[in-house]
């Protein structure tokens, strides 16, 4: 999402199994990422000039890709918005973006501020729950304390259900729910 967010999506010869937005990506060829399994021939095969990792990635996996000689940039989660800002400038930088990469960092700025405006007079806040994964409809995974999601629900006016649980990606029963 964040290589076509900075106008980078057709250099893309490849996607994980996971990466399915914007709909155009669902075209590029399959890497796997299921529970972990990528398929490193197919990655070769394509022959990127550049890999972008997730935090996902265990560091064996970006390894692997090392070891077959490709060039590997690892994009940690973000846990703020200059973060966000600064791997969407990166990664711009890294596939001759720069300019639409800014513009972008830009008009999310824009956008922040225009919603903590909108908070600032806000009278409520209302109670938030994002399902990450429904999976187990009895205990679904949500987004907990000091994360991404966690803090644009905060900065968005919301509390966040998952900021009382004990890790930072956690599963919620029904009943605590």
């Amino acid at each position: 999402e964040m290589l076509y967010a900075v106008g980078a999506g057709d250099q893309m010869v490849g996607r994980d199994s996971f990466s399915n937005y914007p709909e155009e990506a669902t075209s590029l060829s399959g890497i796997g990422g299921s529970n972990g399994a990528y398929s490193y021939d197919a990655i070769a095969a394509l022959q990127p000039d550049l890999v972008v990792a997730a935090a996902i990635n265990t560091e064996d996996q970006v390894k692997s890709l090392t070891d077959l000689g490709l060039t590997v940039y690892y994009v940690g989660n973000p846990t703020n918005l200059e973060d966000l800002y600064n791997s969407l400038d990166t990664l711009g930088e890294l596939t001759g973006q720069k300019e639409t990469a800014v513009g972008l960092t830009d008009s999310l700025n824009t956008r922040v501020q225009a919603v903590l405006d909108t908070v600032a007079r806000a009278h409520t806040a209302p109670v938030v729950f994002y399902e990450l994964d429904g999976s187990d409809p009895s205990k679904p995974w949500t987004s907990g304390p000091g994360t991404f999601m966690d803090m644009l629900i905060t900065l968005a006016g919301g509390k966040n259900v998952g900021a009382s649980l004990s890790s930072a990606w956690a599963q919620i029963s029904v009943e605590e729910l």
